[in-house]
């Protein structure tokens, strides 16, 4: 199973910041973390404006400034408050390298990004922490659902698709309740005509092969079955990221988990076309996606030594 020892909550100031309070706070609930930390960047240690006027009795020194109103967040949130290890940071420096760095330096696991609107330079931001991160992460979008009790896992097979299943069922086995659904998209090729068979026939062909292809790699992974809610899509003229969107909504999904792509040590740091879709366009659910932390570290420990 997946480790998820450490977590780091990157915290924006913002009006968006109760929404990622809550999120994690529900996501703790879930997963037994041995820490969280909580961390501002900032291009330096000033107190924002807004934060000044919302709390007027705030004194130099900023960041002792700041971390009040990260631990008054904190403390406002059941599950939080009685939390045994907390840390809160105030780094100053370029946002998209001090995160990067702070995730290997401190073995973080799972990092959790402010997801709070749809402009262009933020989602170029998100994307470019997100293809630095050496963990795993997860954009917490503007609104959250009440209980993250359905997991959706898009499965195509491939090593980084078992790693997102890998860790969906890592959080389903931590609380009674939560589901794990797996969503494989398959299609009909040009030429099934030539096997003599209707297209529906074929298309029962392709169902039948994806599950026994599904059984095996969950059975050569160690994963019990019974555990996986399997659905297998038909696509048509939409595109995947689209599908995987609308069958979320359809069946209320209220989590998307997602493998990094990385076919190679050299491509652990691709999120894969799909990922970068749904980070592109309006997401409305969590998105939850999973790399792999040993490999990416050995990339890390390769370049510097260089």
């Amino acid at each position: 199973m997946t480790s998820l020892n450490h977590a780091l909550v990157v915290i924006e100031l913002n009006e968006h910041d109760d929404v990622v309070f809550e999120y994690v706070n529900r996501m703790a609930e879930i997963i037994d973390f041995k820490s969280i930390t909580f961390i501002h960047v900032a291009e330096n240690a000033e107190v924002p404006q807004e934060i000044l006027d919302k709390y007027p009795g705030l004194v130099v020194p900023a960041d002792q400034s700041l971390k009040s109103v990260i631990k008054s967040k904190i403390t406002s949130h059941t599950y939080l408050s009685t939390f045994k290890k907390v840390n809160i940071e105030i780094l100053e420096g370029n946002k998209i390298q001090t995160i990067a760095k702070y995730v290997r330096e401190h073995d973080i696991d799972l990092t959790f990004l402010s997801r709070w609107n749809n402009d262009p330079e933020l989602i170029y931001t998100l994307k470019k922490i997100a293809r630095n991160l050496s963990c795993s992460f997860s954009l917490v979008p503007p609104a959250v659902p009440e209980k993250i009790n359905k997991l959706l896992v898009p499965v195509d097979f491939s090593k980084h698709s078992i790693m997102a299943l890998d860790f969906a069922l890592s959080l389903a086995s931590k609380r009674e309740g939560v589901e794990v659904h797996g969503l494989y998209v398959y299609r009909v090729p040009s030429g099934y005509t030539k096997m003599g068979l209707s297209f529906d026939e074929f298309a029962a062909e392709m169902v039948k092969s994806a599950k026994e292809q599904t059984n095996l790699i969950l059975r050569e992974n160690n994963m019990d079955a019974s555990k996986v809610i399997m659905h297998y899509v038909l696509k048509k003229d939409d595109q995947i990221p689209y599908m995987i969107n609308r069958f979320a909504f359809m069946n209320q999904v209220d989590a998307i988990v997602m493998g990094s792509r990385g076919r190679n040590t050299l491509s652990s740091f691709v999120l894969g076309s799909i990922t970068e879709a749904l980070i592109n366009r309006d997401q409305y659910l969590p998105l939850i996606v999973v790399k792999n932390k040993g490999e990416i570290m050995k990339v890390w420990s390769a370049l510097l030594e260089l």
